[in-house]
């Protein structure tokens, strides 16, 4: 099983390819899908699905056109969805260009164990930064996609009106932290990181 790291979107989004056997699940696919078609191509992998951590703007804009070019199932939390739809009006207000806005087609829950074509992960619903925000433990790889749940150092943004510190707090604490310090963070944006060095020196923790 490996990891690779496609730079996407207006924001610089960490968008992740895992393959296994030549099938590969695309996590957080921000944008430019052109960007994640070529190294698909290049590496001779066939895409089985898009699985996003969080539903803001910056994770989203490339989803709807791998969908349909590839014809994938989209997964996601409920509580998440309706950032979709707000996502097309913040690019818009930015002025980062327009997207189609994706439709979920398979909901994530805590707890649930996905084994998409081999690619085995554990959904860790993760509220705080979002409400749907999840995390998923890949144990193929030792490693834990985190989005913007947590970082290097640093934690995800809780200054929106459905977003709550005190969640994200204990969604780390609770959920994430008690993973083994040996995990690799694989985060939203930025460098990655341990569970063990976030445990001991993340300062908003």
């Amino acid at each position: 099983m490996n990891i690779e790291i496609v730079i996407t979107g207006p924001l610089g989004v960490n968008t992740y390819i895992v393959s296994n056997n030549g099938s590969a699940v695309i996590f957080d696919a921000g944008g430019n899908e052109e960007d994640i078609e070529a190294y698909l191509a290049a590496n001779k992998l066939k895409p089985v699905a898009l699985v996003n951590t969080h539903g803001h703007f910056d994770h989203i804009g490339a989803i709807h056109p791998l969908m349909k070019k590839y014809d994938l199932p989209f997964y996601m939390h409920k509580d998440d969805e309706f950032l979709l739809t707000q996502g097309k009006k913040v690019m818009q207000m930015y002025g980062f260009g327009d997207m189609e806005i994706p439709v979920v087609t398979n909901y994530l829950e805590h707890g649930q164990k996905l084994d998409i074509s081999g690619i085995v992960m554990d959904v860790i619903h993760t509220p705080g930064h979002t409400p749907g925000g999840c995390c998923f433990y890949i144990d193929g790889i030792k490693s834990v996609i985190t989005g913007d749940t947590l970082f290097l150092e640093s934690v995800g943004r809780t200054d929106f009106p459905y977003s709550s510190t005190q969640s994200l707090v204990d969604s780390i604490n609770e959920r994430l932290f008690t993973l083994d310090g040996h995990t690799v963070i694989y985060p939203g944006h930025g460098a990655k990181s341990t569970i063990g060095h976030e445990r001991e020196l993340n300062p908003f923790m």
